[in-house]
């Protein structure tokens, strides 16, 4: 079966017009907390030493914890009195437990269960008979990944874009910034929408370059697996005469760049990024939350996941994964990020996203024709999200 794919037109747009500001959601059934029964990113692994670490994801506390090469997720609340597991330590090393700080209750990583009372002796009855919930974890491209979900785990490399799960070909080095934002408004920033062409045009990696190409038509299809949609942008103009007001852009003699580099000719199609990884478009979006922004050549792909905290906070993950090209192409690729990238995409490219998206306030939205991928986002996110066998028979029956 060949991919879906659509011709969004005014019309369609105008019909999602004038949204109140919750039920621009509701109405798809996106939720609050962020999809579960995903796979999310919940740091970078490098930054998870012996000490174990806090984090939030979909509103529920989670202690994470390494003990020699394994790394575990248990429910940050020792259900004995209360207390977090998170300033605890693991006791006995190579048992991948880790001990309530306040009593000494031990739980296994794996299973959650309670597996020893420290304070009550070896001969205590409670043991096995209590727990906490535990998270399925996984280590990929550098970074942590938990499951949060009501359903047994997929494969963590469902939830990957291809590439991204296949280390013999790529590596990842990775950021994560705080949004003090619900998820789905930074999601929001992801689907072609033109923002780039207007927020983005002074930023440092554009400054020099020709004028981006806006009023393009944005056309979408569906990717293999119902886990998402690539966009395209096809015609556009560079510069256009606003009547009664003038031209933009002015003349701006500093662009004096012109678009270079290998394989910017050429429809996407007969990139290397598409031949030989896969990549679809220079832009995929895909459930739960994360966005590929993909290179012709191949050789760099950046992926942002905006990871939902709580309602009012996200965490959004700038991973930027390089093919595999040497050990002195890599060395190089390394200190490009180190020294340029990190500061000049995943801070001040990405800060300009979040200094808008931060300083807006809820409120209706009035949709326009630029807008065509992100009703199509909403509308594919809510009908096509994993949910648990049971409610997925729920509905069926319910119809």
């Amino acid at each position: 079966m060949h991919p879906r794919r659509v011709q969004p037109t005014l019309e369609v747009v105008v019909t999602e017009a004038s949204i109140d500001s919750a039920e621009r959601y509701q109405r798809y059934g996106i939720p609050e907390l962020g999809f579960r029964n995903y796979w999310y990113p919940a740091m970078t692994a490098r930054s998870l030493g012996k000490k174990p670490k806090a984090v939030r994801l979909l509103g529920e506390n989670i202690v994470v914890f390494r003990d020699g090469a394994g790394v575990y997720a248990l429910q940050d609340r020792c259900p004995h009195r209360g207390a977090k597991l998170s300033p605890g330590r693991c006791e006995f090393p190579g048992s991948g437990s880790i001990s309530c700080p306040y009593h000494g209750w031990t739980f296994d990583g794996r299973s959650g269960k309670l597996v020893a009372a420290l304070m009550e002796g070896p001969d205590a009855a409670v043991v096995n008979k209590v727990g906490v919930k535990s998270y399925p974890v996984a280590v990929r491209a550098g970074l942590i990944f938990i499951f949060v979900g009501d359903m047994e785990a997929p494969p963590v490399e469902d939830d990957l874009p291809p590439f991204m799960a296949d280390p013999a070909k790529f590596f990842s080095l990775s950021v994560g910034v705080e949004y003090a934002n619900n998820w789905r408004s930074v999601v929001d920033n992801f689907p072609y929408d033109h923002h780039a062409q207007y927020v983005h045009r002074n930023s440092p990696e554009l400054i020099f370059m020709p004028q981006l190409p806006f009023a393009q038509r944005i056309t979408f299809e569906d990717l293999d697996g119902n886990n998402g949609l690539s966009f395209h942008a096809l015609g556009g103009i560079n510069k256009a005469n606003f009547p009664g007001l003038g031209v933009f852009p002015r003349r701006e003699f500093w662009r004096f760049l012109k678009p270079t580099g290998r394989a910017n000719v050429g429809g996407w199609d007969q990139s290397k990024a598409f031949r030989l990884y896969g990549i679809k478009s220079q832009l995929e979006l895909r459930l739960p939350s994360n966005v590929t922004v993909g290179r012709k050549s191949g050789e760099y792909s950046l992926v942002q996941w905006a990871v939902p905290v709580d309602e009012h906070r996200t965490i959004l993950f700038n991973i930027n994964c390089f093919r595999r090209n040497g050990a002195l192409g890599e060395l190089w690729n390394r200190l490009h990020y180190y020294s340029w990238r990190r500061w000049v995409h995943d801070w001040l490219f990405s800060g300009q996203d979040k200094t808008v998206i931060e300083a807006s306030p809820p409120g209706p939205e009035r949709l326009s024709r630029t807008d065509a991928g992100l009703v199509a986002w909403r509308r594919y996110a809510g009908e096509n999200a994993r949910r648990p066998p049971t409610k997925l028979a729920g509905l069926r029956d319910a119809s």
